[in-house]
């Protein structure tokens, strides 16, 4: 009887393995949340996100797990702003966790800086209250909070909120805009401190410098081609397309690192493109309505429709390959250049992120290659 209740248990577990695969085997994940504040202040702290979004997801595609490229979900909160409620915190969310990037880029140029009471300690509880944060023990969380004003500011008392995200085993990295030897930045370590975080004292007006390479009109170039690869279906899908190229125009002189994440497989829109769609298992073809799709696939049969896609698809793969070759070798044109540059951009946002998170990501199990 034994023997047999244990041939039952092991047979129930096969099936269920191969039932739901997706739960045996789940990709790990990354949550980034970003907390910014948007006081009168911080026009250049909200610029450089905008511009150097891309350049910390670039980073991130040579982060594996278990050999695989993990999932990426990015929040962004602005707070200290005189035009948020007060009796919110003068704190507003602008995009929960998402994977669609260009979702995140657009909320990034959103923002207008106006006034403010700066409550880091609201903010903070917010983003670990409201936000879908994952409870798996082995996916990496982390917040990323920056401003310059005192960090006890407000009637929530900031360690309550950053006692939080310790019992969330959630990171906190403070970023302190503001002078080093200002007495204000000890508190902002501080909350780092007890988060297990990291603290950064950056120059939020700094110019960051872009060095042009000969590679660089081939990467814009591709882009374009890349664009012309995403099938646009459902009612988000005329939106998501034009999202795509408002972001291609606001990226300016960064659409070339844009172009790189773009070719990366950290670039999902499957709430608008049909390839990313049918790859996350999303959709179906046989499910969709003629109406749900684009003007040129109406007229095909199921056939047809799957040839099409499996030609976009190819094609799509066939420029991203493109690009990230270009891309290597624009990146050591680039480093080579900025060997006798006299500005490396060691006081911006992007590189304490990205610092951070190579220590980090690599303490949690994450590998980089």
């Amino acid at each position: 009887m034994q023997k047999l209740a244990r041939n039952l248990f092991a047979t129930a577990l096969t099936l269920s393995i191969l039932c739901f695969p997706t739960a045996a085997f789940a990709k790990a994940k990354i949550q980034i949340a970003i907390l910014l504040d948007s006081s009168n202040s911080m026009d250049g702290l909200i610029d450089q996100t905008r511009t150097q979004l891309w350049q910390i997801v670039n980073f991130l595609t040579k982060v594996t797990k278990d050999g695989e490229v993990p999932e990426l979900e990015v929040a962004v909160y602005h707070y200290g702003n005189d035009s948020l409620p007060s009796s919110e915190g003068f704190v507003r969310l602008l995009t929960g966790f998402t994977p669609e990037l260009d979702l995140v880029s657009e909320k990034l140029f959103s923002i207008k800086t106006n006034g403010g009471q700066e409550y880091a300690g609201w903010v903070i509880r917010s983003a670990m209250q409201e936000l879908n944060w994952s409870k798996n023990q082995e996916d990496f969380r982390v917040i990323f909070i920056a401003g310059n004003e005192p960090f006890d500011q407000g009637p929530i008392v900031w360690t309550q909120s950053v006692n939080l995200a310790v019992k969330g085993d959630t990171i906190i990295n403070t970023i302190y805009c503001g002078s080093a030897e200002s007495q204000e930045r000890q508190l902002w370590a501080s909350g780092a401190t007890v988060a297990k975080g990291s603290h950064f004292n950056i120059n939020q007006n700094q110019v960051i410098v872009v060095i042009k390479s000969p590679y660089d009109d081939e990467i814009s170039s591709w882009n374009t081609k890349l664009n012309q690869t995403y099938i646009p279906y459902g009612r988000e899908g005329r939106v998501g397309q034009q999202r795509q190229e408002v972001e291609d125009s606001n990226a300016g002189r960064n659409l070339l690192m844009r172009g790189v994440s773009k070719a990366s497989e950290y670039y999902d829109n499957a709430s608008w493109d049909l390839l990313d769609a049918l790859e996350n298992g999303r959709v179906t073809l046989e499910s969709l309505s003629n109406d749900a799709l684009p003007e040129i696939m109406r007229g095909m049969n199921l056939a047809e429709k799957r040839a099409y896609v499996a030609a976009k698809k190819a094609e799509r793969e066939s420029i991203k390959k493109t690009i990230r070759d270009l891309s290597q070798k624009r990146t050591e044109y680039v480093e080579q250049q900025r060997q006798s540059s006299t500005n490396r951009g060691e006081n911006t946002l992007d590189s304490v992120i990205i610092q951070s998170l190579r220590q980090q990501l690599a303490a949690k199990g994450f590998k980089l290659n």
